[in-house]
């Protein structure tokens, strides 16, 4: 598979949730993430982003979108 990219929140969010609104999507992905021990501090992040190394994790617990 490629290499994870650095990917905005939202924009990450879309691609797991892609029939909800972008917004929608974030807050269910940052419930997903919240829920996981190992990712819940990707859920409180004050920057707009995930990544690469980030992203990675996050496919890893999540599997690809």
């Amino acid at each position: 598979s490629q290499n994870p990219r650095t990917y905005g929140r939202t924009e990450l969010a879309v691609c797991y949730f892609p029939r909800l609104q972008p917004m929608s999507a974030w807050l269910k992905l940052k419930s997903l993430l919240s829920e996981n021990p190992d990712l819940a501090p990707l859920s409180q992040l004050k920057r707009r982003s995930f990544l690469p190394a980030e992203v990675a994790k996050i496919y890893e617990s999540l599997g690809h979108p």
